[in-house]
């Protein structure tokens, strides 16, 4: 591709997609960040570091196709959702659109370490908390290999650090910013391993760039792998205050499930992703 590509980013205003516009940018690409609310406060702020404002809606097949136009690559960002059905549509939605295009010959498309591999996860099956997230990344991964495009590349980041930043700390983390408490269900000896969501971006834009090279590619995000003790004694040093965690007990967990599984399922929630993607703050 040129040294100008014309890169359509999704979700562009979330912290995955804002990174790829930034390192996209420069990497002297010619960016066009999708949107639903160009007058938000987080699709001006893209606009003033120089990307193209595109209004349009992963829910919206001709506005999707409006966006492709004239586009070189795309880069594929959902809103996390438990719902398959609504995160296989969007995905279906966009990589039609992408495919409808003369001119987009690459797509990039972020999902999560471990895609592919959930048959390996302690007790599978219909009645895991994640069973459709861990299905819809993995026959999103599959259209996206399946589409036709010249050049695909997957990327897989793994938990974002941003899930400890306001605002997002106050859904994953109840309680944090007031008692500086990490309330988790994880165990004490668990390692999880972290990334920063900017970074997606520069992964992306090396892909875009040089797309022959990264073509057919699949690459796991990661920099860190730290139990939550030592996570926080991280931010402890970062904050100068201690930060604590509190470990859930597996009967509080299992019902803790049961309630997200349910609500879900019955209400189609909207995602955190999906909120705070449009809102103002």
């Amino acid at each position: 591709m040129s040294s100008s590509t014309k890169v359509l980013v999704t979700t562009a205003t979330g912290n995955q997609g804002a990174g790829v516009v930034r390192h996209c940018l420069k990497a002297g690409h010619e960016v066009h960040a999708l949107v639903r609310d160009p007058s938000s406060p987080a699709a001006k702020a893209l606009a003033e570091l120089g990307a193209t404002l595109v209004q349009g809606d992963l829910d919206d097949p001709n506005s999707l196709q409006s966006a492709m136009r004239n586009m070189d690559a795309v880069f594929l960002n959902l809103p996390s959702s438990l719902n398959r059905t609504e995160a296989l549509q969007r995905a279906k939605n966009t990589i039609s659109a992408a495919r409808s295009s003369p001119t987009v010959s690459a797509m990039v498309c972020s999902t999560a370490v471990k895609t592919g591999q959930h048959e390996t996860f302690t007790a599978w099956g219909p009645q895991h908390p994640m069973y459709d997230y861990w299905l819809s990344k993995h026959a999103i991964e599959n259209l996206v290999r399946s589409a036709g495009f010249l050049h695909w590349t997957i990327v897989r980041p793994t938990h974002l650090l941003q899930n400890f930043q306001s605002p997002l700390s106050t859904f994953c983390f109840p309680g944090f910013a007031q008692d500086r408490v990490l309330r988790v269900a994880y165990k004490p000896t668990t390692k999880l391993a972290f990334v920063d969501a900017a970074d997606v971006g520069i992964v992306v834009a090396a892909a875009i760039s040089y797309p022959e090279k990264y073509s057919g590619r699949e690459i796991d995000l990661a920099v860190d792998e730290l139990t939550i003790g030592e996570l926080a004694q991280k931010i402890s040093k970062a904050l100068g205050t201690e930060v604590k965690v509190e470990f859930y007990s597996d009967e509080k967990v299992k019902l803790m499930q049961q309630m997200v599984e349910a609500s879900n399922k019955e209400f189609s929630l909207r995602s955190v992703d999906e909120f705070f993607a449009e809102a103002t703050l």
